[in-house]
């Protein structure tokens, strides 16, 4: 019993070094550099992945139509036969769908990282 005393009363004589504020402002702005780092390299590998996946759909699709549906692809000024006029249109219908969803996509992705950011705020 008094050697646990005396072990304890050693320990809170003892005193511990402490750091110096350069020491922990330096290690800071290394932790910040490093997350900015990490930060700007996922934007990167997303943004590539993005652009290999999208060329690799166009691809296909060029890959497909050339192959399977012996798409011709020289350049012809278009006619509108009364039969064609319907597939244009879906063909327009199709592009509009697809920016329709690129948009909401887009605008429900800044609503997401607005109110990440909004969190982020609110824990610091």
């Amino acid at each position: 019993m008094k050697r646990d005393k005396a072990i304890s009363k050693i320990l809170k004589a003892e005193v511990t070094p402490t750091l110096s504020p350069a020491f922990n402002a330096q290690l800071m702005s290394q932790i910040h550099k490093f997350a900015e780092k990490k930060k700007v390299q996922s934007f990167i590998l997303t943004l590539c992945l993005i652009s290999a996946t999208s060329l690799s759909i166009i691809g296909m699709a060029i890959y497909l139509l050339r192959n399977y549906l012996k798409w011709n692809f020289s350049f012809s000024m278009p006619r509108f036969p009364q039969e064609s006029i319907s597939q244009y249109g879906f063909f327009i219908y199709i592009a509009l769908l697809m920016l329709i969803l690129i948009g909401l996509d887009t605008f429900f992705r800044h609503i997401r990282q607005k109110h990440k950011d909004n969190e982020l705020k609110q824990i610091n």
